[in-house]
């Protein structure tokens, strides 16, 4: 494996002597917020994979609902809306959960 670590090694340095590290976004900057640190360890590769494929899997969409949820439940502003959110974010946390156990018994 020390012959790979040194072609790669080689070839990033070729990449710097030629400038193409100098365009790359967000240049000097500290990086953006992983997007998928919500998922668990095992699924965030595959995640990453999916999107950029343009893919996304379910349970970035359904946690996305989760999380307008919550925020719409903290916002309520009567005791009935609250509770009709809160019916609704159960709901949504149920088909998270559903789709985390899918994932799991398909992934590991």
């Amino acid at each position: 494996m020390e012959w790979m670590a040194w072609i790669a090694e080689q070839r990033i340095q070729e990449a710097q002597a030629e400038g193409v590290f100098d365009r790359l976004p967000f240049r000097g900057q500290p990086l953006p917020p992983d997007r998928f640190a919500h998922l668990p360890p095992e699924f965030r590769m595959a995640a990453r994979v999916l999107v950029n494929a343009g893919v996304a899997p379910e349970t970035v969409g359904l946690l996305r609902e989760l999380k307008d949820t919550q925020r719409r439940w903290n916002a309520a502003n009567t005791p009935e809306e609250e509770a009709r959110i809160r019916r609704e974010y159960c709901a949504a946390e149920f088909r998270y959960n559903m789709a985390m156990e899918r994932q799991r018994r398909m992934f590991g």
